[in-house]
């Protein structure tokens, strides 16, 4: 990711309507899987700034660990006085076999060249019947500044994520496309600056729309959160994934 990124992520992720209505959806699935836990161990594997280590911590969960690779993003969190952050590799993370109940990836696996062998660390670092929460971004159709700005592999497809997290021997439980109701209008968006070559000043797609409308955008996005506890969306820009380490490999 480019280093003056983590700069903007900083200075916006607490208004944008895009960080403000991921965290509605992502943490009411997060908050739900963790309650299976009694005083879970948590790992966000590329936590960037470390906000949302601290918003779990805010919440009552004092056991949370946030791994980056980027000093420069780890410096933000500590400015938040997070105590638990550690600077390393999301392929080969410095802990021990079973040392999380939980681990969090959010936009994390599209970084990664290889995402099968991280998923498998994942699952390696999960204790028996741990679960791990992703969130991507979909279909390669969808290219845009912010993939290139934030040095991305790919995007994905929701059967290729299954295909992917099966491989490695965990079970899905909720499998879903994610923003779909600002699907056409971020279709439509990326379609134009596509065509125009990219040509901006802004350091990503974040500041790309008019101020009046980030209320607007964030409500829209948000409201999918009711929607999304009940079913799967066909389609969106986004995919959420939560799997679980099976218990009945523990027992051989």
């Amino acid at each position: 990711m480019k280093q003056e990124l983590y700069d903007q992520i900083q200075t916006i992720e607490t208004t944008h309507w895009w960080y403000v209505a991921r965290r509605k959806i992502v943490f009411d699935w997060i908050l739900r899987v963790l309650d299976r836990y009694a005083d879970p161990r948590v790992l966000d594997v590329g936590c960037g700034t470390g906000f949302n280590v601290g918003y779990l911590g805010c919440k009552g969960y004092d056991r949370v660990v946030g791994l980056d690779v980027s000093t420069q993003a780890l410096s933000f969190g500590r400015s938040r006085n997070l105590p638990l952050l550690v600077c390393g590799n999301g392929l080969l993370p410095p802990f021990q076999r079973g040392a999380f109940d939980a681990i969090v990836a959010l936009d994390l696996l599209e970084h990664l060249k290889d995402d099968v062998y991280a998923l498998a660390r994942f699952e390696w670092l999960l204790q028996y019947n741990g679960s791990l929460v992703l969130f991507v971004p979909a279909f390669r159709f969808l290219w845009g500044l912010q993939d290139e700005v934030s040095y991305h592999e790919r995007r994905y497809t929701a059967p290729e994520l299954a295909q992917k997290v099966r491989s490695v021997g965990l079970d899905i439980e909720k499998l879903t496309y994610v923003n779909m109701f600002l699907f056409p209008l971020i279709w439509l968006g990326r379609t134009l600056l596509r065509l125009m070559g990219y040509r901006t000043q802004s350091v990503s797609e974040n500041d790309l729309h008019p101020a009046w409308s980030n209320g607007l955008l964030q409500a829209i996005f948000a409201a999918e959160q009711p929607l999304l506890r009940h079913m799967n969306f066909p389609f969106g820009v986004s995919i959420l994934c939560v799997a679980r380490k099976p218990v009945k490999r523990g027992l051989s």
